[in-house]
């Protein structure tokens, strides 16, 4: 007896794998959208002729883990890390770096005592500071407590200060340090044209008046960023999901893309 069309093992095989990647896609629709190339607008042109911090990272991969903030985590780290971020606060007081996320959950774990741990299992990778509080008060404190971090723990080309406001930044790239502007949060997919030219605007002046070694911004904001700015590295992060055929090819399409520079991972549980 000659099987009808849907019980076709191979017709229902194909149907079976088109709802998996279709949920997939639903599930993963932010990544599914930046792997669709988007201009954004065509009333302004990749932007040039920036200042630049001309400081050097040294970096040997883009694997990077996010949110390294216990002791416990950074002795966790596999020997093929390629780097690590970190949430800092400085602390004027207490003259130092504590390292966690937010206010909410507040730690006294110090940047020195994870530097520590690194040195400890002989892990001389590069360090993403998420500067979470620098302002004009802490800035000479903070660069200073920096410095002799660098030198202590043999730091050179290897500490990466990353903060909101690009305007503070300039005193760190003067001492050598790879600097990175933390763009403002905001999704270019769903805003309208003429805020993503205010966008484009914002971000060129602040460019223009101070300059940073690079850009860093959530993975949806990666393709505006390398359209309308084409002369920086690009720094981002990622969700990842192992059963996830977007995510793959989403993250492969991430390490093959030259102006991204870093991408931070989840570390694994």
């Amino acid at each position: 007896m000659k099987k009808g069309f849907l019980t076709n093992k191979y017709t229902l095989s194909v149907f079976i794998l088109l709802a998996i990647l279709a949920t997939d896609i639903i599930l993963h629709k932010g990544m599914s959208r930046v792997i669709i190339p988007e201009k954004f607008t065509s009333k302004r042109l990749p932007q040039q002729g920036f200042p630049k911090c001309d400081q050097v990272l040294d970096v040997e991969g883009k694997h990077w883990i996010k949110a390294v903030n216990t002791i416990t985590q950074a002795k966790a780290l596999d020997s093929s890390t390629n780097g690590i971020e970190m949430d800092v606060y400085f602390d004027t007081t207490e003259n130092t770096f504590f390292v966690y996320h937010d206010s909410a959950h507040i730690s006294h774990v110090q940047a020195a005592e994870i530097f520590s741990a690194l040195a400890e299992k002989k892990q001389h990778i590069p360090i993403w500071l998420d500067f979470k509080n620098l302002a004009k008060e802490n800035q000479q404190p903070a660069l200073a407590h920096l410095t002799l971090l660098k030198n202590n723990f043999h730091l050179e080309k290897k500490l990466l200060v990353e903060s909101s406001d690009p305007s503070l930044l300039q005193l760190f790239c003067d001492s050598g340090f790879f600097t990175s502007y933390y763009v403002p949060f905001f999704n270019p997919y769903q805003e309208k044209e003429d805020e993503l030219i205010q966008r484009v605007d914002e971000i060129t002046a602040l460019l223009k008046k101070y300059p940073v070694s690079a850009l860093s911004g959530y993975y949806f904001q990666m393709p505006f960023l390398k359209r309308f700015f084409p002369a920086f590295p690009v720094l981002t992060w990622t969700d990842d999901s192992k059963v996830s055929i977007i995510n793959t090819v989403f993250n492969r399409r991430l390490e093959k893309d030259e102006q991204v520079h870093i991408i931070l991972h989840n570390i694994e549980d």
